[in-house]
């Protein structure tokens, strides 16, 4: 029997729930391609060891603090003190057969320059390595900036794949370098394939008791931050009473309206604001297929999150969207509704959506399945992809035995 490789999935987290289900969808479809694997996590603050151990991930041993990164340097220990780490669950980045790559949004000038440069140099190192470090699929840019350019160059000049979400993300990295070598390719985010299983509706069933007709509010502090542009923080009011009144207009139309945390504490306090303007209750789901199960008995869904809306359309949810990046506009498109992407939100606005969407439901819903069900196609595409390139180098590594 093979060794199995040991493939560390970075970006990832346990409070956003996003990146919960691209964590979850990454082990999904390595575990369909059949492969000998075991995960491996990096620490962080919102990846608590006993969380990781759950899922009984191997921990890597890594340290980073701006320009300052031990990381390397841990894996040059001798192997003998290496070898004795993992008896206590450790692996240093020179034990790592793969990197797979599931931020899903977190290179571009919004991000701090030096995560993009110390990725770049991680990425260099595997390449001198002979490993694989792969992109999943993500969203990318703008780069502005020569520094911002330089690094993007670096990883895409030394990655082994690089999965972009959408037309926009690769034109930002065409930006950087205009002949794209062929591994870098178009594909859908790959938590459309996620299969939420028969356990999250028993769990579901326990947590939420709601038998009448729901629409579920996703709210994002990114909204009405710097995110989004400089003065965001001027609309939050207003923000918050577009999602009251859109509350409240949905519930004069008999919905029980639920406002959802998709995060943590920042979309937690406007929750609780939009309710005390609204009848609408909040709810927080930690389980993030129970959570992908919940939006998908919706009757429509107004999210403000990327996978939020991700959850409803890949489930023919009618959905509109509230957008603080490009992303969100790409997506919509991919799903054949982009007319329901607001890059403004006004309450007398999202009433109108709102109206629209009521009155074009079963061309939305038909319209919604029949794209689902071609993008799921691609996301399958893109894991035989990702296979293939995994085959080849655990076939190289048996041959150099």
């Amino acid at each position: 029997m093979s060794k199995p490789l040991l493939i560390e999935v970075k970006g990832v987290q346990f409070r956003n729930k996003g990146a919960y289900l691209m964590l979850l969808a990454t082990l999904q479809g390595l575990q369909k391609l059949g492969l000998s694997f075991q995960l491996v996590l990096s620490p962080g603050p919102n990846l608590p060891y006993l969380e990781r151990a759950k899922l009984g991930a191997w921990q890597k041993l890594s340290f980073r603090r701006y320009n300052f990164d031990l990381t390397p340097w841990f894996g040059k220990l001798p192997n003998a003190l290496r070898q004795f780490a993992r008896r206590y669950g450790l692996v240093t980045e020179a034990d790592v057969d793969v990197v797979l790559e599931a931020s899903g949004f977190a290179y571009g000038d919004q991000w701090p320059l030096q995560f993009l440069q110390n990725t770049a140099r991680e990425v260099v190192r595997y390449h001198k390595a002979g490993k694989p470090f792969i992109f999943m699929p993500q969203a990318f840019g703008p780069f502005n900036t020569a520094a911002s350019k330089a690094a993007m160059v670096d990883i895409i000049q030394h990655a082994t794949a690089i999965f972009v979400r959408d037309a926009a993300s690769l034109e930002h990295l065409k930006q950087c370098q205009a002949n794209l070598p062929a591994h870098v390719q178009l594909a859908v985010d790959f938590t459309i394939g996620l299969n939420t299983g028969a356990q999250a509706s028993v769990l579901l069933d326990g947590a939420c008791e709601i038998t009448s007709p729901y629409a579920v509010l996703i709210p994002n502090h990114k909204v009405v931050s710097k995110f989004n542009h400089a003065q965001a923080e001027l609309d939050y009011q207003s923000y918050i009473e577009a999602f009251a009144a859109a509350a409240r207009h949905l519930a004069a139309k008999s919905f029980k309206v639920v406002l959802l945390n998709h995060e943590g504490r920042e979309d937690a306090e406007i929750c609780q604001k939009i309710a005390q303007l609204s009848n609408a209750s909040t709810l927080q789901i930690d389980d993030p297929l129970v959570l992908k199960q919940f939006i998908g008995g919706a009757q429509l869904v107004i999210s403000s999150r990327f996978h939020g809306a991700i959850n409803a359309l890949s489930q023919a949810v009618p959905c509109i969207t509230t957008s603080w990046s490009h992303k969100y506009q790409q997506m919509m498109a991919d799903f054949g509704v982009a007319d329901y992407c607001l890059s403004e939100v006004s309450a007398s606005h999202l009433i109108s959506k709102i109206e629209q969407l009521t009155q074009e439901r079963a061309a939305i819903e038909a319209t919604l399945a029949e794209n689902s069900a071609r993008l799921s196609q691609q996301n399958v595409q893109m894991w035989q992809s990702l296979g293939s390139l995994l085959a080849k180098f655990t076939a190289d590594q048996k041959g150099s035995l």
